[in-house]
């Protein structure tokens, strides 16, 4: 089977987790609503914001608007265990203490409820315990395979 990656569309998210004093985040775009309650997020091996995801049992998701792909690479391009992506945006805690960017379309709370191996990647199940529209309009941050639109 030719499945072209490129022609499957997914909006562009910011996924934080704080754990102590430790704090990460980064740029996915494998994420879906489940239930009204419920969305899932697909983060690989490499990553240092899983591990505080795991650690804390929570994260914070945050929904980028489509002018915002340099904060997506920001998040999408260095790695946590080097740089604090978030040192100099404005961004709040709601109720699990997890990062919310306060500039993004739509600011999701999540308690971790399930985990599953998906290859080298962790398919992490989180309930929404707090949601926040952060704009009244705006379209949402496109990626497509190795790019946004």
């Amino acid at each position: 089977m030719d499945l072209r990656h490129d022609m499957l569309t997914h909006g562009v998210y910011i996924v934080c987790a704080q754990h102590g004093e430790r704090r990460a985040g980064l740029a996915v775009a494998w994420a879906t609503q489940l239930a009204t309650d419920r969305l899932a997020i697909c983060v690989g091996s490499q990553s240092a914001t899983r591990a505080l995801i795991l650690d804390a049992q929570a994260f914070g998701f945050s929904a980028l608007g489509a002018d915002q792909v340099d904060i997506a690479r920001r998040f999408g391009r260095q790695s946590s265990r080097t740089v604090d992506k978030l040192a100099g945006l404005g961004w709040h805690t709601a109720v699990t203490g997890s990062p919310l960017l306060d500039d993004c379309l739509l600011a999701l709370d999540c308690r971790v409820e399930a985990v599953h191996d998906v290859g080298a990647s962790k398919l992490i199940v989180g309930r929404i315990v707090a949601a926040e529209r952060r704009r009244e309009q705006g379209a949402p941050l496109i990626y497509r395979e190795e790019d946004y639109a």
